[in-house]
């Protein structure tokens, strides 16, 4: 039986695939949290191979340093598996799309652009996170577990994301000279009423649903638009 997810929310593995397929639209899989990390490149695994040994032991002056005599075509290893193997990069490539996506989310909720709550299974209540979780140490393995510590209780909670506007993936790339059109119309927008930077994203994904506005012209376009200080304001709509 699939978890409750309250209304208005997302689990973390979703969000993690809106932000991966927002970031990576031609790549992103949604299975790279199945990828595991600690997996090296094919050329970072070319310059360790050709590495002296380490000193017997580990300890100094223990040993030689003669290199590792290799018999040609024997494929090489790594505690993670074999570097070489075309399926072993793909996984690879799959946990650097992965890691990238939650760095982004974490960077989404640490800015206050989105908007975390921690789900208590007992009592059913939702206690909204604080933006200083997103600035912990563990902030990143709190993410990939999806769980947290729910506030004034030893006990741990669902970790979930308020819903945000999902990219449309059947949508266009934005072109270069949509930007200034963009810039323009969100400037009208902010003029008469105050949004956040979340809020700013929604209102061009709804004014422009032809097209994809990736997070890189997301932040060329905020550079134009400065978000102003103070309260904002509510609009009469």
């Amino acid at each position: 039986m699939p978890e409750f997810i309250p209304s208005g929310y997302l689990p973390i593995r979703e969000a993690l695939n809106c932000v991966g397929r927002e970031l990576f639209p031609s790549e992103w899989a949604g299975k790279e949290h199945k990828a595991r990390p600690g997996l090296i490149s094919a050329d970072e695994w070319m310059r360790l191979k050709d590495l002296p040994p380490a000193r017997g032991g580990g300890a100094p002056g223990s040993g030689g340093t003669r290199r590792a005599h290799v018999p040609p075509g024997k494929p090489q290893s790594h505690s993670t598996g074999d570097p070489s193997d075309h399926s072993y990069q793909e996984e690879y490539r799959a946990r650097e799309r992965y890691d990238g996506a939650l760095r982004r989310l974490r960077q989404l909720l640490e800015a206050g652009e989105l908007e975390a709550a921690i789900l208590d299974p007992f009592s059913g209540a939702l206690h909204k996170a604080p933006t200083s979780l997103w600035r912990r140490h563990d902030a990143d393995r709190l993410i990939e577990r999806g769980q947290a510590r729910i506030p004034h209780s030893p006990n741990t909670g669902r970790l979930l994301i308020k819903q945000f506007a999902r990219p449309n993936v059947d949508a266009k790339p934005m072109p270069q000279a949509k930007i200034q059109e963009a810039i323009k119309t969100l400037k009208e927008k902010t003029a008469t009423e105050t949004l956040t930077r979340s809020r700013q994203k929604d209102f061009l994904r709804k004014t422009f649903p032809n097209y994809h506005i990736t997070e890189r012209q997301f932040t060329e376009i905020f550079r134009s638009v400065e978000v102003p200080t103070g309260r904002p304001r509510k609009s009469d709509k």
